[in-house]
């Protein structure tokens, strides 16, 4: 949420507010708009927002909305620049009439950011009634059809409350009474849920601008910003329903396992060291459990809170009846694109008997004292050949490294988790289990 008092104060004097003079004489009223702003150009920095010149907004970060500004009816130009600059990456000048809310997004990506208007009646919904506007504002998601139904509506039943909604496009006012919905969004022509609001309850007099923006982490390609008209918290993000779960097991001594959430099979006979595919699941409390493949034998129970709109990989790492004990390591990933021509990388130290670790990336330490179990923060670097060394923490640089990896490429926009794994040394017989490292792919 972004308070308008700054704004009302400096937008006053340069956009021509309403005064009240001293005296006898009246001042007159002259025709008033309202006005708003909304930041939804996800890989641009914090803005700063001018009218008429004068700073109105500072430092608006992605997915933020101002309060309503009531501003002369008339010509009034505006700009966005990066926070802290002078130079504008949008500029226009809004023809604002008597009456009427205008609203600003500044939509797509930085490259090619641009402003999408959207101008409606000041006017309020009808008695009982809630009103309800929607904006496609996600550049990378296709053309969609938009659904708001009874929370419980079977989809295959139901037509489009909206059809073929392209990127840039937004509905007029829909008038629906107070209730309870769901919103559900598909490819164009599909039934095929890509995101999926759950239940949202919607109160009589409500006002909302239903935004449709980027979302990188969770299963759907965007989230929605719910801003209201009439409430001074005025943005709320609803997310999609669902998670993303991955499952790597990490375990040296440990057999093939089944991994079961809440007693149902999600993934069966996973070997040492198997990372599987992403899952779609629906962002609650499970129980997660590993029993030796094809059997009832547990090996490991724990309890996993998933968050809606976030990755997760579980690694399943320790020994079994040994010490450290089996256990899971549960990493947030984040697949959120780094700059261009850089890639993303962490580093997870699963390797039960393994010290702690310095981590050498082409001979520049990267991270510190890594202990088991434990997962780094992804660090931005360049794309291109690495070569990973590690060396025990706190050893001189110069000193022979305890591991040198081959050289690993990697490509711009590319997201990836290195994995310390195995024993060292190997007590088992089985290459296989020989200490080594393994990059994973995150995207």
């Amino acid at each position: 949420m972004i308070k308008l008092s700054k704004w009302l104060l400096v937008v006053a004097a340069s956009a021509g507010l309403v005064a009240c003079g001293g005296g006898s004489d009246p001042v007159p009223v002259p025709d008033q708009a309202q006005l708003r702003v909304i930041h939804a150009s996800p890989d641009a920095p914090n803005v700063d927002v001018y009218a008429a010149g004068a700073k109105a907004l500072s430092n608006v970060p992605y997915k933020a909305a101002s309060g309503l500004l009531t501003v002369n009816a008339g010509d009034l130009p505006v700009k966005v620049t990066p926070a802290g600059s002078d130079a504008g990456v949008i500029s226009a000048t809004l023809k604002l009439a008597k009456d009427t809310l205008t609203t600003v997004i500044a939509v797509n990506e930085v490259a090619k950011i641009e402003p999408l208007v959207i101008t409606e009646s000041t006017a309020k919904p009808a008695a009982g009634q809630a009103r309800l506007r929607v904006v496609h504002a996600a550049a990378t998601a296709p053309a969609v059809d938009v659904y708001v139904t009874a929370p419980g509506a079977d989809l295959g039943n139901t037509t489009a409350t909206l059809s073929n909604v392209a990127f840039k496009a937004f509905s007029g006012g829909l008038e629906v009474p107070a209730a309870d919905y769901r919103v559900r969004v598909t490819p164009a022509g599909s039934k095929t849920v890509v995101f999926d609001s759950g239940t949202l309850p919607v109160p009589a007099g409500a006002d909302l601008l239903a935004v449709a923006v980027p979302q990188a982490n969770g299963s759907s390609p965007i989230s929605v910003l719910l801003i209201n008209r009439g409430s001074s918290a005025n943005v709320s993000e609803v997310n999609d329903v669902n998670a993303k779960l991955r499952v790597v097991h990490a375990s040296p001594n440990a057999p093939a396992v089944d991994v079961l959430a809440n007693g149902s099979a999600i993934l069966s006979n996973v070997p040492f060291f198997t990372a599987s595919n992403y899952l779609t699941v629906e962002a609650k409390k499970y129980t997660v459990a590993l029993n030796a493949a094809g059997t009832a034998t547990q090996a490991l129970t724990a309890d996993l809170a998933l968050d809606k709109a976030n990755n997760y990989t579980v690694f399943a790492v320790g020994l079994l009846a040994g010490n450290p004990a089996l256990q899971y390591l549960v990493a947030k990933d984040d697949a959120s694109l780094p700059p261009a021509g850089q890639i993303k990388v962490r580093v997870v130290h699963a390797s039960p008997n393994a010290p702690a670790v310095d981590v050498y990336a082409n001979d520049a330490l990267v991270m510190s004292n890594v202990s088991f179990p434990a997962a780094g923060a992804y660090l931005k670097v360049p794309a291109g050949n690495y070569v990973f060394k590690l060396r025990v923490a706190g050893a001189a640089a110069t000193s022979a490294p305890a591991f040198t990896s081959p050289a690993v490429s990697t490509s711009a926009g590319k997201i990836y988790t290195v994995v310390a794994r195995g024993l060292l040394p190997n007590g088992t017989g089985d290459s296989s289990k020989d200490f080594t490292l393994t990059v994973l792919n995150d995207n």
